[in-house]
């Protein structure tokens, strides 16, 4: 291969005389993985010395995996802001155990200490209403999506004022939730949207029977929605409050998790529930970033790159291009893509390299413009 890359230089230089920008030719080499090796293209790039000559410059990543000699700009990547749309459960059986209090403080909790959370959204309804098997009221929330500060006040509020009662129609109320979110992201396409259902239970004898398109309260049907939710880019989160309930395991892992967060009830119950909540919603934040701008540049998108810094004072490392999300697995969970590869607005993330970016927690990823883009 390296002597393959040495034919091809020289065939450049002779072809096009030393005053051809080779960077550029060698760019475009490497978007097509067919003439150079995965490794040429993403450790050397060729450039023009001082006096007009031509070597190989080196390699265009420093000690700290950086990009460096080509780079005419870097920006901070912002994740795309979030809202959580939480199904909170109110049935007779949250009233036994404590259930009820403690995770009505957690919430509670949870949102007065999290009143600076910039970007975060929630919305909250609860089940089983009165009308217990009517879909267009679960549609309506109780608390309607809006950012911090201002909803934290709203949802303690409503809190306060809840009572137990009647069964657990989590076809119903996932019904309801997903057509509230699916409207919401039509309104707000920049915007991350996730539901979480919160319960005691599973789909029981509440609404056994229902008028199509509505479907019958059932551990099938609440699965099937939970998949379509996540096919629909609404990933579903599962807290189970109290025993390990292997039919919530089934629905969390169609919409899109591994399994659901139970919380014990027990004297820790309240602190357990409110970890459960800071990992949803570091779970829901989808590494979806939108392209920063830079004034006073146009982007060329065949020359950006993305590197995530694990910290302020670690090595960056420089992630590579995937064509789309079925590409992610020859990535070795270092890999990103465009939303869109014709006209991107964001870069998004592998869903491996998403979970090692929130695992980092005080993390970092800036889009690095002016380098060949690094392809797989």
């Amino acid at each position: 291969m390296t002597s393959m890359r040495a034919k091809r230089e020289e065939t450049v230089k002779r072809e096009a005389g030393k005053s051809m920008a080779l960077r550029e030719v060698f760019a475009a080499l490497c978007l097509a993985p067919l003439l150079l090796s995965t490794s040429a293209c993403r450790n050397r790039e060729p450039v023009d010395n001082a006096d007009g000559g031509v070597g190989d410059g080196g390699s265009i990543f420093g000690d700290d995996g950086g990009l460096q000699e080509c780079a005419s700009s870097t920006a901070k990547a912002e994740l795309a802001p979030l809202d959580i749309f939480i199904a909170l459960d109110t049935s007779f059986s949250m009233d036994f155990e404590n259930k009820w209090i403690a995770v009505s403080a957690a919430l509670d909790s949870f949102v007065t200490n999290n009143t600076s959370a910039q970007g975060l959204g929630l919305g909250l309804q609860y089940f089983p209403l009165r009308a217990q098997c009517n879909v267009d009221q679960y549609s309506v929330p109780a608390v309607e999506f809006e950012e911090f500060p201002s909803v934290a006040a709203k949802i303690s509020a409503s809190l306060a004022g809840q009572q137990m009662y009647g069964g657990t129609p989590i076809v119903q109320i996932l019904e309801g939730a997903i057509a509230y979110t699916q409207a919401w992201r039509t309104l707000h396409p920049e915007r991350k949207t996730a539901i979480l259902l919160a319960t005691d239970g599973v789909p029981d004898d509440t609404c056994p029977v229902a008028t199509m398109p509505r479907l019958p309260n059932s551990i099938g049907n609440a699965i099937t929605l939970a998949g379509q939710s996540k096919d629909g880019s609404v990933p579903v989160f599962v807290i189970g409050v109290g025993a390990d309930l292997d039919a919530l395991n089934q629905i969390a892992a169609a919409g899109g998790s591994t399994q659901a967060l139970f919380v014990e009830t027990n004297a820790n119950a309240e602190q357990a529930f409110l970890t459960a909540l800071n990992q949803i919603r570091g779970n829901a934040v989808s590494c979806d970033f939108a392209i920063p701008q830079v004034p006073g540049q146009t982007i060329d998108y065949s020359r950006v790159n993305v590197v995530f810094k694990a910290n302020a004072s670690a090595a960056g490392e420089t992630f590579v291009s995937v064509a789309g999300a079925g590409d992610c697995g020859q990535a070795g969970g270092k890999g990103w893509y465009y939303d869109d590869p014709n006209l991107p607005t964001k870069v998004l993330l592998c869903p491996d390299t998403c979970h090692a970016v929130s695992a980092a927690g005080q993390g970092q990823v800036d889009v690095v413009f002016g380098c060949s883009t690094i392809v797989l």
